[in-house]
């Protein structure tokens, strides 16, 4: 709960959240610290977070992703001015509607959560880089790769509480 309400404090629409819970398979399958992350799109109350899961594009709270996770990170991109932060957001909306990527390939049918964030910053603004899933010559971005792009820095981790 205090948790929570730190993060609550210091997240703003535009910020990427990366999550983990060790409760859940996925936490085994994909390698990285971070296995999920989510975009800030408002901070309301009733939509706040847009993310991809298992149930496709999912409208959350801040709260819900949070005390699902067992680790949260809130990270804010340096590159993002107000107008970029605003195209950013309206892409993340636009995905509303998109399917889960469960072959992980790079495209807009279907999304990973990684994917999403990746898909809506259009001008690659947060620097991320694409991965080579286990050498296979598939191309994909995962969680940790979002966490260690180069422009984003860490507003609050969770395991610093």
């Amino acid at each position: 709960g205090s948790k929570y309400h730190k993060v609550y404090n210091v997240i703003k629409p535009g910020d990427i959240i990366v999550t983990v819970d060790k409760r859940k398979l996925t936490t085994l399958l994909i390698p990285g610290d971070w296995t999920h992350a989510a975009a800030c799109v408002s901070k309301d109350g009733i939509f706040e977070v847009a993310e991809m899961t298992h149930t496709d594009y999912t409208k959350s709270t801040v709260a819900d992703l949070c005390f699902e996770a067992d680790r949260v990170a809130i990270l804010r991109c340096s590159t993002f001015d107000q107008d970029y932060t605003d195209k950013f957001i309206s892409a993340v909306r636009q995905f509303e509607g998109t399917p889960y990527d469960i072959k992980f390939e790079l495209g807009i049918k279907a999304l990973s959560c990684a994917e999403l964030v990746w898909a809506a910053d259009g001008e690659r603004r947060i620097g991320a880089s694409l991965e080579d899933v286990v050498g296979c010559g598939q191309y994909y971005i995962s969680p940790q790769g979002i966490y260690n792009a180069a422009n984003l820095t860490v507003v609050i981790d969770t395991t610093d509480l």
